[in-house]
C-alpha cells in the first residue's frame, strides 16, 4: 500500500493504484477502505498537493518521540523512574542538538556536482537538509526533459523519469520566466521543500 500512497504523483494515478491494489487483494468490497478512501483528500499526500508540510508524515511525530523515549524508559517503566529519567532524555536532546549546530557552524559538506545552485544550498542548509538535496542532485541523471510548450513567457517541460530500464513516470514542469517561478505537476517541491532533480535539471 505504500507504493500506492507514496508513488501516486496525480489524482488520477492515485485513484488508478487504488483499484489495481484492492483487485489485488480481493479487497473492492472491504467497507474499511472505501470509507478511507472517501476520506483521501485528508490524508493521500497528492491531495494535499497544496499545503507545505517540510517533508514531514502524519505518524513522524510519535515516532520520534517513541524513539526519543525509548533510550531511556521501557514498557514497563514506573511513572517514578519516568520522571527521574526525564532530565536525562531533555539533557540527551540538548547535546545531541547542541553537536548537531556545533558540526553545521564549523564543518562543510563537500558539493557533488559543479553547479552554482548547490553551492547556495550548501550554505544556508543544514547538514541534513543539504544530504537530502544532494541526493536530488546525485538522482537528476535519471531524468529526460523535453520543452513541449513555450508562449508569453511560460514554458512547459516534460519530464521523463526512469525508474527502469523500460518504464518512466512522466511530469509537466512550467516555468513562469515573467514571475521566475516553476510549478510542478507532482506539488512535491511544495509540500515537501526539497528541490526535485527535474528542478535541478531545468
Amino acid at each position: 500500500m505504500s507504493q500506492v500512497f507514496w508513488n501516486s504523483h496525480t489524482k488520477e494515478s492515485f485513484d488508478r493504484n487504488w483499484d489495481d491494489f484492492l483487485l489485488k487483494y480481493g479487497l473492492v468490497d472491504n467497507k474499511w477502505l472505501s470509507d478511507l478512501y472517501e476520506d483521501r483528500h485528508i490524508w493521500v499526500p497528492i491531495y494535499l498537493d497544496h499545503h507545505f508540510w517540510v517533508g514531514m508524515r502524519s505518524i513522524q511525530r510519535s515516532e520520534s518521540m517513541h524513539s526519543f523515549f525509548n533510550k531511556f524508559i521501557t514498557w514497563n517503566s514506573s511513572l517514578i523512574q519516568f520522571v527521574k529519567q526525564y532530565d536525562n532524555c531533555l539533557g540527551s536532546r540538548e547535546q545531541t542538538e547542541r553537536e548537531s549546530n556545533a558540526a553545521d557552524f564549523h564543518t562543510v559538506i563537500p558539493c557533488v556536482t559543479k553547479s552554482s545552485i548547490e553551492t547556495q544550498f550548501q550554505h544556508v542548509y543544514t547538514h541534513q537538509k543539504f544530504r537530502e538535496v544532494q541526493a536530488q542532485f546525485k538522482g537528476k541523471e535519471n531524468y529526460i526533459t523535453r520543452l513541449t510548450n513555450s508562449a508569453l513567457g511560460y514554458s512547459v517541460y516534460e519530464v521523463g523519469e526512469q525508474v527502469s530500464s523500460s518504464i518512466f513516470n512522466k511530469f509537466a514542469v512550467t516555468y513562469d520566466s515573467v514571475e521566475a517561478q516553476v510549478k510542478f505537476q507532482c506539488l512535491l517541491f511544495e509540500s515537501i521543500g526539497i528541490s526535485r532533480p527535474k528542478r535541478v535539471k531545468l
